[in-house]
């Protein structure tokens, strides 16, 4: 009689029946001490929550394609752009100096990020260098803003990132962000926002264990494939965009509160000011330029096709936030900078409704460092006055 595959392979037969008892006694003990606990432990597994701090990568170097996801956009020079991140997060260029004279700090969403705007025509550096020549003196100008931002990620960013550098002004701009985020979800906690303020750190590894350790180990062969994966998937949508800003209105229901929205915008911007202020940081809040006109451009117009709120209604509450950045400045007697007054709106100074074209940006910076100059001479004086 033949033997069986058992007695053919010993080794293998008692490696498999080690393993099927170990598998057994396992099973065996979590669930009598499962009885036993009646869930009382610690567990690893458990929910395990964080507060985001919504920035680019440090270290991040990134060519950006315009034009490739955006809609609705007509002066936008098509072409690539480099993003680049340091050490710390902020967009570079960033810290020029170890030891500079002054520092300021700038908050906002992607329209203080200026993705499509030349790296040293991006407003917050570039009323940096304008600032050092009209003064003289050594200034560190930092970009802290991320696409998508809202007011309460810079709140987060200012109190966790902004502080430990000590600068001497923090200037935040935000509008759009704030409105379509309260005005969809009614709140900035929504668990289930696609921007969580907290978020879980073990379905975060769940979800990018294997991205990780793949970009660790073969970073270049990645960022190839992910180009490769991105250009194949813009090719099947057959010309079809994702950078929407409005994609979570089309066709919805939306319920407007504008009191309840103004209120809440109003009590960050508070915060915002308050904190500054607690730090001996100088706050100073701008308005948001936009394309919002009496008579808009047909490309604008169009951004609002199939949206619930029409062109009007939107422009409306956008108006109604850059009226609160007004009033929250003249409450609190600080420097409010009105881009909005300031900037026409014009296609060659903003590419869609708020994004701004390089000679836009370069616009910005002169406003900003023309503002800026009386209240940076005068901390001049301070600072000499307390060397003295």
């Amino acid at each position: 009689m033949s033997s069986n595959w058992f007695n053919k392979n010993p080794i293998k037969t008692i490696v498999i029946t080690v393993l099927v008892m170990l598998v057994l006694i396992t099973y065996g003990a979590e669930k009598i001490l499962q009885y036993k606990n009646q869930g009382i432990g610690f567990n690893y597994n458990l929910p395990h929550r964080a507060i985001t701090l919504r920035e680019y990568r440090p270290l991040m170097k990134e060519w950006l394609e315009a034009g490739k996801e955006e809609q609705n956009y007509d002066t936008l020079v098509t072409k690539k752009y480099l993003l680049r991140i340091d050490n710390d997060g902020f967009i570079v260029p960033s810290k020029k100096y170890n030891n500079p004279d002054m520092s300021i700090v700038f908050l906002g969403g992607s329209t203080t990020e200026c993705r499509y705007v030349a790296e040293d025509h991006r407003f917050p550096y570039l009323a940096g260098v304008l600032l050092e020549q009209q003064t003289g003196i050594k200034i560190n100008s930092y970009n802290a803003a991320r696409s998508g931002n809202h007011s309460l990620h810079s709140l987060d960013i200012l109190l966790n990132k902004v502080f430990p550098i000590k600068p001497d002004i923090v200037v935040m701009l935000h509008n759009m962000n704030d409105l379509v985020v309260l005005l969809y979800e009614s709140s900035y906690w929504n668990p289930k926002s696609s921007k969580p303020i907290i978020f879980d750190i073990n379905k975060e590894i769940d979800a990018n264990f294997y991205k990780i350790i793949r970009d660790r180990y073969i970073p270049n062969l990645a960022a190839a494939m992910h180009n490769f994966d991105k250009s194949l998937r813009s090719l099947m949508k057959s010309g079809k965009k994702n950078n929407d800003e409005f994609a979570k209105m089309r066709g919805k229901h939306l319920t407007v509160d504008k009191s309840a929205m103004v209120d809440q915008f109003e009590m960050n911007l508070q915060s915002f000011i308050y904190l500054c202020k607690a730090r001996n940081f100088i706050p100073v809040l701008m308005t948001m330029p936009s394309r919002f006109k009496e008579k808009p451009d047909q490309i604008i117009l169009d951004t609002f096709n199939n949206v619930t709120l029409d062109y009007f209604q939107f422009r409306e509450l956008f108006d109604l936030f850059n009226k609160s950045i007004l009033k929250k400045a003249h409450e609190n007697n600080i420097m409010v900078i009105d881009l909005a007054k300031e900037i026409p709106q014009e296609n060659e100074f903003m590419c869609d409704i708020v994004h701004y074209t390089d000679t836009g940006a370069r616009k910005i910076a002169d406003i900003i460092s023309g503002r800026l100059k009386p209240v940076v001479n005068t901390l001049i004086k301070q600072h000499a006055l307390q060397v003295h």
